[in-house]
């Protein structure tokens, strides 16, 4: 009778670990098909435009997440194959990532307007965001962080690399892209 009751536990604390494990993969999944795949971002979108904000709100926790997800939003604007009402949706989610002065700053109209140029001369020559890398030594300084980002483009030489600079902010426990520039050639150090 008590092997079939230490069995029962056996079992039973197997289940248990695995509901929990198999949960949290679900979650860990759900971050990084939303910071990894341009095409995945916007069929959660077109399904679940509130829901799907709620993850990204997730994803602002911390400035490298931010930037990641950022940067997925950049490789499918500027990637090619996308339609306009894409480009809008995808905009009007990179907009969320900002914070409230550079909204101001950048009013809707102006930004979908000058990046939908941008997006176009990327696409006259044959110009498209492949890949990137984030310099994982971030410097911080009062209460923000800078990030530094290289885009890697379909093109070979010193026309093959974008290197920016990412300032963030923390407001209400959220971070939010205060601003970004080019910046001089840095090597990549990370993983």
């Amino acid at each position: 009778m008590r092997k079939y009751i230490a069995i029962l536990i056996l079992v039973s604390l197997g289940v248990i670990l695995f509901v929990v494990f198999d949960n949290q993969t679900s979650e860990d999944n759900e971050e990084k098909s939303l910071m990894t795949s341009g095409d995945r971002l916007l069929d959660d979108l077109k399904e679940d435009y509130e829901g799907t904000l709620l993850n990204i709100r997730d994803l602002q926790k911390t400035p490298q997440q931010v930037i990641k997800f950022n940067n997925t939003v950049m490789k499918k604007l500027y990637g090619h194959d996308i339609s306009e009402d894409d480009i809008e949706l995808l905009l009007k989610v990179q907009r969320v990532l900002y914070d409230e002065e550079l909204l101001e700053k950048n009013p809707k109209d102006v930004h979908y307007q000058r990046a939908k140029e941008e997006i176009q001369a990327f696409e006259d020559s044959d110009t498209k965001i492949i890949g990137y890398d984030i310099q994982e030594d971030q410097q911080e300084k009062d209460g923000m962080v800078m990030i530094k980002v290289v885009f890697y483009l379909n093109k070979v030489g010193s026309n093959g690399e974008i290197y920016e600079e990412f300032l963030l902010v923390e407001k209400e426990g959220l971070w939010k892209i205060k601003g970004w520039q080019t910046t001089q050639e840095f090597i990549v150090v990370g993983d």
